[in-house]
């Protein structure tokens, strides 16, 4: 079995699990990334405490919010070249069974959503929208929503973002012919194509962790448009 294959049945697995407990409606669940245990409601309702916090609040206490990485200053729009896009969320430390992500089209029509599975610390992480799915069109406007499946939902644990795929103008084109793939990120950035600079850069990084001038220039871009916060935090390989 390859790994394209292990992480296909992993990710079934989970969705399997998720959809489960969510059917079953289970009142309290202590659940691990890796086992799970189901304990049942008492008359007194008690919420165990799980790494510093309540379980159903998701989050301990002084953890930085979930965040999407999309422009929060500068009035950039959430441009991408890509017909199947890949997003950037910063995930802090939680006790969520999972994640879901879902794209909608401007009519709200969902276009596409999974489940995730979390990384076991915090960190940043994509999701990238498989290509044996619809493509986005040029020109029009997606919605996507990412949100923890917690014990109890709060608003805390649900973040959105907005993209639209264009086409490359002729200008842009020659650039990036001149341009070597490992500067790449820099002239998509210029054009405002905010996720092929973000998944260009993360690209490199991840391809050389141990560059500190990539890292430096990926904290630059954070905080160029709003991200001050999530700027220093890991990136998790895929």
């Amino acid at each position: 079995m390859n790994i394209y294959q292990k992480k296909l049945l992993s990710s079934l697995k989970l969705k399997t699990l998720v959809l489960t407990l969510l059917f079953l409606g289970l009142s309290t669940i202590s659940l691990s990334r890796s086992t799970f245990a189901v304990t049942p409601q008492t008359d007194r309702g008690t919420r165990n405490s799980y790494g510093g916090g309540t379980r159903g609040d998701c989050f301990s206490d002084g953890q930085k919010p979930l965040t999407s990485l999309t422009p929060k200053t500068n009035n950039k729009q959430e441009l991408t070249l890509a017909s199947h896009p890949t997003i950037f969320i910063y995930v802090p430390e939680n006790t969520a069974i999972a994640g879901e992500f879902i794209l909608k089209d401007s009519t709200q029509k969902k276009v596409y959503e999974d489940i995730v599975s979390l990384p076991d610390s915090q960190g940043i992480i994509d999701i990238k929208i498989p290509t044996d799915q619809p493509e986005l069109k040029v020109g029009k406007n997606y919605n996507w929503t990412f949100s923890l499946i917690c014990e109890t939902p709060i608003p805390e644990a649900v973040v959105q973002g907005s993209i639209q795929r264009v086409n490359p103008s002729a200008d842009l084109t020659i650039k990036l012919q001149k341009t070597p793939d490992s500067d790449r990120w820099l002239i998509y950035s210029e054009a405002g194509i905010w996720y092929e600079a973000l998944v260009t850069l993360a690209e490199q990084i991840r391809s050389n962790p141990n560059d500190v001038k990539l890292t430096s220039e990926w904290q630059k871009l954070l905080n160029s448009v709003g991200l001050n916060e999530v700027a220093t935090e890991p990136l998790k390989q895929e």
